[in-house]
């Protein structure tokens, strides 16, 4: 998201008036400050100063006058304050649209005030809005309007050339039979005048012209055969390598991508614009070039033949092209809309089908298809409207084509009757005029295909054009770590304005488990993300064995990181898969290794099929607690440096809670530990509890030091008793 939009030149001129500074942040209100619609309000902050600028007011602020700045919220906009000595006042106004932007100006600000003199990290929330014409942007991130034809271009010839060997096939047959079907009417016009019109149409000539003339038919349709038969093994392989480089660069985007897109979307991109950009190929890319060369050379033909009937068989042709110029950013709209309404039903359908134990259980089938039936009907109305447009519209251009036949064969018949024309050639040019019509009338279709493919290339390639946060260095280290990790002043937030961790730091012995506590949202599950390194730190560093975490290379130290979560997820497929997940080239000895140390041997054993039994989708077909143990023999089996638990008991009964809390007991032995939990009783035996509290480290000490401070920690364990002491009374 843009944080410093260029300045207008007046009001930069007006700015070094006052500052030799540039500014370092810049964002454009759609309001001014009284709260009327403007085009012309600008507010930044240079590492000194404040500034708006609006016509020819201005207000310039030092900030080192200022206590502090704020974003206020209020109904669909909101207000940014400045407080100075104690007392606050409105500096702008803005829309609910803006309110990213303004919260992170707010935030960026503060940092000077205090003294820091870093900008913060650019936000990656995407624009809302196009920010040359002001349009919503949906699906894409493109703007249909503003986006250049040369970029969708580009990125077809670069889907073309590595296969050029087999474009180049392909063009080379495309002119073989373009030069086969125009030289078919030579000889049907030689045949009309030589024998026809000469009376000497013998059973014999006409057996000769008859060889002839199928031959050249027949050298045409095995053209066309094999021009569709690589066309379409080459569509294929596009369609392959499309959705195979979609899929992996998926997989290197960082959670903050993935979080923002709901899987209905990244699905749809997958299977079915891929699928789109493969029927274009297959269809439209190689018979484009097949039409034009077909349409040049009819042309040159024609005017070498009689240029006054070429000329009347171009008469309509200009409409064409005034055509696919108005109707242009139309068709892209529409398209754009259509794809966006499949998307939501795509959307729908994955919620449905993951969550319909839940719709099931509270009877709300009825409602979810009425719902769907909503979403249908709407994508079907687009669907409508935009398939009645081009019935509308194509067929009267395909009636303006064919009038410049019957135009030619009026003209010709007249030529021919005065002797300037033999029927030969009047035959041989109508047939020429029919054969223009065709490509004329397949371009005046040409629109809607590629629009529809470029469409599909805009949505694949939001996806490929995306940079990944989280990646190695070119430097990155391949290292066994021992469990040492240093969080020293980490500021973070999922957005860069709204802080989930400030200024936390800690230092973490091998070996040690640490105990994450606090209320809801303060940021316990975000310390071990970060820990993970699912996400960057936005300030400060993290250091593992004295190594800055960034300086790892990704797929390592995930590797040595083990992970026993809440809500435990498994992959379709047998106990077995799922247990070597960790590590794929785990043998079965290993793998039962692990599963006896995290209790799941003796379970696994009564199944079905033992390791071998198939668990089902997100393996519905086993127990809370039995997922659980499958879990922990999974991080088990990676024999972990770092242990990650996050609520690993906190859902399951007293016996499972028994049998996992010892499992995770022999798991921690020798491995730094970080755990969440909802029972505090369950990190008593925790080196050192961390209280987090309003995003910052608040307390930190063993269980029994915490208590003796009687702080927050004293008050969250008092909570709980008392409330087991009333469960116990009921």
């Amino acid at each position: 998201m843009e944080l410093n939009l260029p300045l207008p030149s007046e009001y930069s001129e007006r700015l070094k008036g006052f500052t030799d500074e540039v500014p370092v942040y810049c964002v454009h209100p759609d309001i001014d400050i009284s709260g009327q619609f403007t085009e012309d309000f600008y507010v930044g902050a240079t590492k000194s100063y404040l500034f708006s600028f609006n016509g020819e007011h201005h207000n310039l602020i030092k900030l080192s006058d200022c206590d502090a700045v704020q974003v206020r919220s209020q109904v669909d906009s909101g207000l940014f304050t400045v407080t100075i000595n104690g007392k606050e006042s409105i500096f702008a106004r803005f829309t609910a649209k803006t309110t990213t932007q303004f919260a992170c100006l707010s935030r960026g600000v503060n940092l000077f005030i205090k003294g820091h003199t870093d900008r913060i990290v650019e936000n990656h929330d995407r624009e809302k809005q196009c920010m040359k014409c002001g349009r919503v942007l949906n699906g894409a991130g493109v703007c249909p309007k503003c986006n250049k034809k040369s970029h969708s271009i580009n990125r077809v010839l670069d889907i073309c050339r590595p296969h050029w060997p087999m474009f180049s096939i392909i063009f080379a047959i495309m002119g073989f039979t373009t030069a086969l079907n125009l030289g078919q009417q030579f000889v049907l016009r030689w045949f009309v005048d030589g024998y026809l019109e000469a009376g000497k149409g013998t059973l014999k000539n006409i057996a000769i012209f008859m060889a002839i003339y199928s031959s050249v038919i027949f050298l045409g349709f095995l053209g066309q055969l094999l021009k569709s038969y690589i066309s379409n093994r080459l569509s294929l392989r596009v369609s392959y390598i499309l959705r195979h480089k979609l899929t992996a660069h998926l997989q290197k985007l960082s959670m903050s991508f993935l979080h923002r897109r709901s899987t209905g979307e990244i699905i749809s991109r997958i299977i079915e614009d891929t699928y789109s950009v493969r029927v274009f190929f297959s269809n439209s890319f190689c018979n484009m070039f097949h039409q034009i060369i077909t349409l040049i050379a009819l042309a040159v033909l024609m005017l070498i033949l009689n240029w006054k009937l070429a000329l009347a068989a171009f008469v309509f042709a200009p409409f064409i092209i005034a055509f696919a110029k108005t109707f242009w950013p139309h068709i892209r709209k529409i398209y754009h809309r259509q794809r966006r309404k499949g998307d939501k039903i795509h959307n729908k359908l994955q919620d449905v089908l993951s969550g319909i134990r839940i719709v099931k259980t509270y009877g709300r089938e009825k409602s979810e298809i009425e719902i769907f039936n909503e979403l249908n009907d709407d994508f079907a109305s687009v669907q409508r409207k935009n398939e009645l447009f081009f019935a509308t519209v194509f067929p009267v251009l395909t009636l303006l084509l064919a009038f410049g036949t019957y135009l030619i064969v009026y003209l010709g018949g007249l030529e021919v009757l005065d002797g300037k024309m033999t029927t030969g050639e009047l035959m041989q040019f109508v047939s020429y005029a029919g054969m223009l019509l065709g490509p004329l009338s397949w371009m005046s279709f040409l629109p809607r295909q590629i629009v529809n493919m470029t469409t599909s290339l805009d949505r694949i390639y939001d996806i490929l054009e995306e940079v990944p946060q989280i990646k190695g260095n070119e430097s990155a280290k391949k290292h066994k770590i021992n469990g040492e990790i240093s969080f020293k002043n980490v500021v973070f937030g999922y957005c860069s304005h709204e802080i989930v961790l400030d200024g936390v730091s800690i230092d973490v012995k091998p070996g040690e488990m640490i105990g994450l506590v606090g209320a809801s949202g303060t940021g316990k599950s975000t310390f071990i993300n970060l820990c993970m390194r699912l996400y960057d730190v936005d300030e400060g560093e993290i250091t593992v064995d004295g190594i800055n975490i960034k300086d790892y290379d990704p797929a390592d130290y995930h590797s040595q990181i083990g992970v026993v979560l809440q809500e435990t997820f498994l992959f379709a497929g047998t106990v077995l898969d799922n247990i070597r997940f960790a590590r794929p080239d785990a043998s079965l000895e290993e793998v039962i290794k692990a599963a006896k140390v995290a209790n799941a041997h003796e379970f696994i054993c009564k199944l079905s099929d033992g390791y071998n039994t198939y668990i089902g989708e997100k393996g519905h077909t086993l127990s809370g607690g039995e997922k659980q143990r499958i879990a922990i023999a999974r991080a088990v089996l990676g024999d972990p440096k770092i242990l990650i638990l996050d609520e690993a008991t906190s859902a399951l009964d007293t016996e499972n809670e028994y049998q996992i809390q010892s499992a995770l007991e022999r798991l921690r032995q020798g491995r730094t530990t970080f755990a969440i939990a909802h029972r505090l009783s369950t990190l008593k035996n925790a080196d050192r509890i961390v209280v987090i509290d309003d995003h910052k480290i608040a307390e930190i000490g063993t269980h029994n030091e915490l208590l003796r401070k009687k702080g927050i920690y004293y008050g969250l364990v008092m909570a709980q008793l008392e409330m087991n002491k009333r469960k116990s009374k009921d």
